[in-house]
């Protein structure tokens, strides 16, 4: 017993030494800078992939809040309300119409306004209402680019236009659809003189058992050709970025099995500001000027990380639903991609895409904001930037589709014999 105190002191003393060692952590507060310093704060919140760049120091970005005016449109909030109870999830992950047993002809707003994480088909239930939330206007006629880039070089710039009509769900309600499609997408090539006449149509059919019709048509060949829907994990002009990844996913749910993964706090990138207003004109919705856009890695003097990193990106918490998803068609070029989908407004910011072999083949982070009319009625997702990260070969392909936001409109009035294999023929001439 005599021992005890020296005992005692000696242990404190070990124990005091011990806590010293410890590193220290540092909540990553609004304002501060989540980079190389303090990477470690951030474990959990991002995807490996992308925080070990932040470890490298190849990226930063500033903690931010974002005011409390985040959230759709009236109508698209009103319709999802009444959407309860209305839809379910088939064995095969379809959509049903609970009334008609079938697909839904027509649906706007979130088919499930609620999801039970424990639900065995909260997955698909997740995927849906992420894809619905995508298709809130009538159509878009917008101008976008893409850019290759090493880490230190800009490589290649591409622009292309893409237009897209809305069939089973729009703002303005349904229209007639005797192609029973969902949606219908042509892209075309604009600059520079090597992809001119360079042509994607694809229509995404409502009959879930239908697979999509996809037609290229390239100069060379004087012809267009169907492809098989495999295509859709191609990239697209060649890039690291492929048909189906713009939005993080725009495949269509029933080409994959879903599993959920789980539910969590995330650091998710927004750009300001958010929401961005959208100004009605006689042509239809467009941005207009946007202030405080994105400064690219290559475009800025000084700048010593990825090229293709935003070099006044911004990180905002959000929770968000994580999910796994495996191609049906074995050709499919991804084995399995992991999503980061915002658990309030169904939008993307996470995506890690494997190759056939299991490993991490493209990392992709997109910013998706909040497009808001001014009487509140009208909204949608607006992608602001997205980044593709070839893992493999150390490349990536950025798309800015509001570099030129004067070039970006919605609800057009675009006219259905745009979406044709004629209108394809016209284009590549």
């Amino acid at each position: 017993m005599r021992n005890y105190p020296t005992t005692f002191i000696l242990t404190s003393l070990a124990f005091l030494i011990l806590l010293s060692s410890l590193p220290t952590s540092a909540e990553l507060n609004p304002g501060s800078i989540l980079n190389q310093t303090n990477w470690q704060e951030a474990k959990g919140l991002l995807p490996d992939s992308v925080l070990r760049r932040f470890q490298e120091g190849k990226y930063q970005a500033k903690i931010i809040t974002l005011p409390d005016t985040l959230g759709w449109g009236s109508k698209f909030k009103a319709a999802s309300e009444t959407n309860a109870g209305k839809f379910s999830v088939s064995a095969e992950d379809f959509l049903i119409d609970n009334s008609t047993h079938t697909y839904p002809a027509f649906l706007y707003g979130y088919p499930f306004p609620q999801i039970d994480p424990k639900d065995p088909d909260a997955a698909a239930k997740v995927m849906y209402n992420f894809s619905y939330t995508l298709m809130q206007p009538n159509d878009l006629d917008r101008s976008a680019n893409l850019h290759w880039l090493t880490p230190s070089t800009l490589e290649r710039y591409v622009e292309f236009q893409g237009q897209m009509l809305f069939y089973g769900s729009r703002f303005s309600g349904p229209i007639d659809n005797p192609d029973g499609t969902l949606r219908k997408l042509i892209i075309s090539g604009v600059s520079p003189h090597d992809v001119v006449g360079v042509v994607t149509l694809e229509w995404t059919y409502l009959d879930p058992k239908q697979w999509n019709s996809l037609w290229t048509y390239v100069p060379g060949l004087r012809r267009a050709r169907q492809r098989p829907p495999a295509n859709g994990s191609d990239g697209l002009f060649g890039s690291d970025l492929a048909h189906d990844d713009p939005y993080l996913f725009s495949g269509k749910i029933q080409y994959f099995t879903w599993k959920f993964v789980g539910v969590q706090e995330a650091l998710v990138p927004y750009t300001l500001p958010n929401p961005k207003p959208l100004q009605h004109t006689s042509q239809g919705y467009t941005f207009g000027t946007l202030p405080n856009f994105l400064d690219l890695g290559w475009e800025t003097k000084g700048w010593n990380g990825d090229s293709w990193w935003p070099t006044n990106y911004s990180l905002v918490k959000r929770p968000v639903w994580v999910i796994e998803a495996k191609a049906k068609d074995p050709q499919y070029a991804y084995s399995r991609q992991v999503l980061w989908i915002d658990k309030e407004l169904y939008l993307g910011y996470y995506k890690e895409a494997y190759d056939k072999g299991g490993r991490l083949w493209r990392t992709q982070v997109g910013s998706v904001s909040v497009g808001r009319s001014a009487d509140g009625d009208f909204s949608l997702a607006q992608p602001d930037f997205t980044v593709s990260v070839d893992e493999q070969r150390n490349h990536a392909t950025v798309e800015l589709p509001l570099k030129q936001p004067d070039k970006v409109l919605f609800n057009a009035g675009l006219p259905e014999r745009l979406f044709t294999q004629l209108e394809m023929m016209k284009r590549a001439k």
